[in-house]
């Protein structure tokens, strides 16, 4: 009896450390990058259509986060901003600065605060953007818009890989200077959006809008 229950207390050890936590993302449908079979679902937010999963195709400069290639299934690559223009397939884009204002207008944001840069907290847009998993513990995300954000940290202009589960950090098409361009970022406490001019060649997530 006692040899049936370690075995049962083995086999459940076994199986345990062999599972991988899957954050659950559901979309309207699912887009296959006919460049390397990855599968991407997108959903409706607003009336645009966003793809809720990042960008995980390897072009430029782009890493996985610690160059572990295991993080690529949920949280995507990072890229500099130039690779990031050409992450997309046929058919989607980065969005622009414009467009991810939109967005935020979209789930309540004022339009006065969408216009200004660093912490806009009108409408506390971040909690329905953000995914209820894979954030710090206090993490706000409800995804009631089914964005899924996720905290995949970003790639230093140091070439750090830093704040992972902390922070997300994402590109806009919109460059502001030859070595500057408009970004966002949501960090796991925090209500609002962030709006800033980041250094070009910073390591940020790509999230595709169709056309």
């Amino acid at each position: 009896m006692v040899n049936r229950y370690l075995g049962y207390l083995l086999l459940f050890i076994v199986l345990f450390a062999c599972a991988k936590v899957s954050l659950l993302i559901e979309g309207d449908g699912v887009f296959v990058d006919p460049r390397d079979g990855e599968e991407y679902p997108y959903a409706l937010i607003g009336n645009q259509t966003w793809m809720i999963r990042n960008m995980n195709y390897e072009t430029g400069d782009s890493w996985w986060y610690s160059d572990d290639e295991s993080f690529g299934k949920d949280f995507g690559r990072l890229y500099s901003w130039q690779s990031a223009l050409k992450a997309c397939p046929n058919g989607w884009h980065l969005p622009t600065d414009l467009e991810w204002k939109k967005l935020e207008i979209s789930q309540g944001m004022d339009i006065y605060s969408a216009d200004s840069s660093d912490w806009r907290r009108s409408g506390a847009v971040a909690i329905p953007l953000k995914h209820t998993a894979g954030w710090f513990s206090g993490g706000t995300g409800t995804n009631d818009s089914r964005f899924t954000a996720l905290p995949g940290g970003f790639r230093s202009t140091g070439e750090q890989f830093v704040y992972k589960g902390d922070i997300a950090n994402y590109w806009t098409s919109s460059y502001t200077s030859e070595t500057h361009a408009w970004g966002r970022a949501m960090i796991y406490y925090e209500a609002g959006v962030y709006r800033w001019k980041y250094d070009k060649e910073e390591g940020f997530t790509v999230r595709c809008l169709k056309d």
